[in-house]
């Protein structure tokens, strides 16, 4: 807790700082019109505080509602909330508070996979202040998904699976990608089997299935309640744009970069850095956290619209494992991650002017 506390308050000490830079300069930008208006609630922060008040649009072409490309857990938790606070100022509490926790869940799994209380500390403080950990202090979903899909880990780890099926499938009701966590846990489940016989198979197979089983109960929820099962995955289409093939989308990002596009030259950086880090994973990690990683970054990398690719990165934690790895190297000991928390700051600007879509 003392080291996930310590990270905790530094990264808000840096938000702070930015969020007085971009306060002062606003003006200078259009003022009102900018993200910095709606405070902690800016960007997707205001489509869950919309959800969390009024649920979503169950009108003539409801179907169509943006607001379903946000899956419920998070929202559904700031409505309860709510009922003692805004559902705003419940939303931003619970973001940050999972942000915490989630430190903590992180120091004790690497601790408990690695017995090296330094690295365990490095990847805590890198996972607050990498540069796109500033929408942990905004009222997002990623604090709370790091949360369930960090104890998936630990607590399959453990063999305790039925409390690990609840993590799993509250993960996939929290985000889509959330499914992906079968995949991991299909691989430890399999192990533990050929180890131990079959005497924990039905809870292996339930924790396995569990993830899947969150989102697929969002889609009849959807199917049900707007008569189109699959809307909540065609509203994130809409968003994200159609399936491409990864390589050459990250090949034309860098085209684009060199051409005068600076947003597709960060997606391109960030994209061969995630292809770095999946590839530390493979070297360092068990099987369970490289297969993850890697299935995540495809499927980020598959996306027309590359916008949020570096949050989307954050949230898949063995990348930040690989990140205090790689930091631990002579050359980059000292600057890796007071790099990253200058980028926090920076990007924290951005997104309040507008600038970096988030």
């Amino acid at each position: 807790m003392r080291c996930a506390l310590r990270a905790w308050i530094e990264a808000r000490v840096y938000f702070l700082a930015a969020y007085l830079v971009a306060s002062a300069s606003a003006d200078a930008l259009g003022g009102d019109d900018l993200p910095i208006s709606d405070g902690l609630l800016a960007w997707d922060g205001s489509w869950y505080e919309l959800i969390a008040s009024d649920g979503y649009a169950m009108g003539y072409d409801s179907a169509l509602d943006p607001a379903l490309r946000f899956f419920p857990l998070f929202a559904l938790l700031g409505r309860a909330l709510g009922v003692l606070l805004t559902p705003g100022v419940a939303l931003v509490v619970i973001a940050n508070l999972a942000s915490l926790v989630a430190g903590v869940l992180l120091y004790r799994l690497v601790k408990a996979e690695t017995d090296d209380v330094d690295l365990a500390e490095r990847v805590v403080r890198l996972l607050a202040l990498a540069p796109p950990a500033f929408v942990l202090v905004f009222a997002y979903s990623e604090g709370l998904f790091l949360v369930l899909s960090i104890s998936v880990f630990y607590l399959m780890r453990q063999g305790k699976w039925w409390v690990a099926a609840v993590g799993g499938y509250l993960a996939g009701l929290t985000r889509p990608v959330g499914a992906l966590l079968s995949l991991p846990v299909a691989v430890v489940a399999i192990r533990q089997i050929r180890r131990d016989g079959f005497s924990r198979v039905l809870g292996a197979v339930i924790a396995a299935v569990a993830p899947v089983a969150g989102m697929a109960t969002f889609l009849l929820w959807s199917r049900s309640a707007l008569d189109d099962w699959s809307a909540p995955l065609d509203r994130q289409g809409d968003l994200r744009g159609g399936w491409v093939e990864p390589v050459s989308r990250v090949v034309a990002s860098a085209w684009r970069g060199v051409r005068g596009d600076e947003g597709e030259l960060f997606h391109f950086l960030a994209a061969v850095m995630l292809v770095g880090l999946v590839v530390v994973t493979t070297r360092q990690l068990r099987a369970e956290y490289w297969l993850y990683s890697l299935v995540s970054v495809v499927l980020l990398l598959s996306a027309d619209n590359l916008n949020s690719l570096e949050r989307y990165g954050l949230a898949v934690f063995p990348l930040v494992i690989a990140g205090a790895w790689v930091s631990r190297h002579r050359y980059f000991d000292r600057w890796v991650i007071p790099a990253s928390a200058v980028g926090m700051a920076s990007l924290s600007v951005l997104a309040l002017h507008g600038i970096y879509v988030p």
